[in-house]
């Protein structure tokens, strides 16, 4: 071992001596844990990762309409009628700004909402959050293309045949 790797592990000794004496064992069993210390494997699978992004959207999403709810109900006196019409409309908002077009870009962005309302409101929501937000699920996500879309352009360039056989190959894993 070299003297700058001595030098690190010396550190996070005496790092976690500290930890263990002013917040205890347990704290510092946690502290490792978060870390990856303990041997944990940190790689997630990628269906793991999607299934808690979703699970953590849905709860997002049912937090916002819940608050949204409650105020207009309680400082607007909203009741029964309009809010169900109310919870309609935003579960159709949301949705659209779930749903991809043919060549994987969302029909709605919400930073363009929020620059309406901005615009036309003078509501001012934090449009760099809402953007980088956007910017993140983008490269998350990657380009997809509806196969509709990739058989039609082959049509279109003379390739009938190859358009046929993703056309036969969708509804086979349909």
């Amino acid at each position: 071992m070299n003297k700058k790797e001595e030098k690190w592990r010396m550190e996070g000794a005496l790092y976690a001596l500290r930890l263990a004496k002013e917040k205890g064992i347990d704290y510092l069993e946690m502290d490792m844990k978060r870390r990856g210390a303990l041997g944990m494997s940190i790689v997630i699978p990628e269906k793991a990762v999607k299934e808690t992004y979703d699970m953590l959207a849905e709860k997002v999403m049912n937090t916002m309409k819940t608050v949204a709810l409650w105020t207009l109900y309680q400082y607007d006196g909203w009741r029964g009628i309009r809010l169900k019409r109310f919870e309609e409309h935003m579960d159709a908002v949301s949705n659209d700004c779930m749903d991809f077009d043919r060549f994987g870009k969302n029909y709605v962005k919400i930073s363009d909402m929020a620059k309406e309302l901005r615009d036309r409101c003078g509501v001012t929501p934090d449009m760099s959050t809402l953007e980088q937000i956007e910017k993140e699920n983008e490269a998350a996500r990657g380009q997809f293309v509806s196969l509709d879309a990739v058989a039609e352009l082959m049509e279109e360039f003379g390739m009938p045949e190859a358009a046929a056989a993703i056309r036969k190959k969708v509804e086979e894993n349909g």
